[in-house]
């Protein structure tokens, strides 16, 4: 049986802590640490949608050919239409709904993070610990909060897409407060519901 997980959030959430820890953990599984590109407008757009379209056809061959496949997506194309909203010159919004009708094809049980964190002092302390470069920890934290918002946008518009019943039932969605948890608590969580 095939599956993917997929870690969502804004940066200082922890979702890329918890999930290198859980490649460790989960048997037959794969980690990919997606990544977004600079350039903005239709440039941007053709570059990212190239990106991704390669990534969607290689977990349906693999879905396909690898039996007991376990597929863990540190980010995933949900990230870009969180930062395509806000940051980049070009509309991901069609493209995001044909991947979005997609993605349950892909795996026969889809997991779904989105990692949150609203305690600005802890979220502070994370960022400074990270040592952010490209901005001060006031405007990180301040994006970070911002970019929390337009996740919840992106998931409610994600579920609306999936409109056939069977797709609803094969994926599995929770928000992860990171606040006072920890990375073995929040670990364990997601190892029992996926196993």
């Amino acid at each position: 049986m095939s599956k993917i997980i997929i870690l969502e959030g804004a940066r200082g959430t922890g979702k890329s802590s918890v999930s290198f820890q859980l490649r460790q953990h989960l048997p037959h599984s794969t980690l990919i640490n997606f990544t977004g590109f600079n350039e903005s407008g239709e440039e941007g757009l053709n570059k990212i949608t190239t990106y991704y379209d390669s990534w969607l056809e290689l977990f349906r061959q693999m879905k396909s050919g690898i039996k007991d496949q376990v597929i863990i997506c540190d980010r995933f194309f949900f990230s870009e239409r969180v930062y395509s909203a806000l940051y980049k010159d070009y509309d991901f919004s069609k493209i995001f709904k044909i991947y979005s009708m997609l993605l349950p094809t892909l795996a026969d049980e889809l997991f779904i993070y989105n990692f949150t964190i609203h305690d600005e002092k802890e979220l502070t302390k994370r960022l400074q610990r990270d040592k952010i470069p490209f901005s001060s920890i006031k405007e990180s934290v301040e994006e970070t909060l911002k970019q929390q918002k337009e996740y919840k946008k992106c998931f409610d518009e994600f579920f609306a897409y999936q409109d056939i019943k069977s797709f609803r039932e094969k994926i599995a969605f929770k928000e992860i407060s990171t606040d006072s948890e920890s990375i073995e608590s929040v670990l364990n969580t997601i190892k029992n519901e996926v196993k």
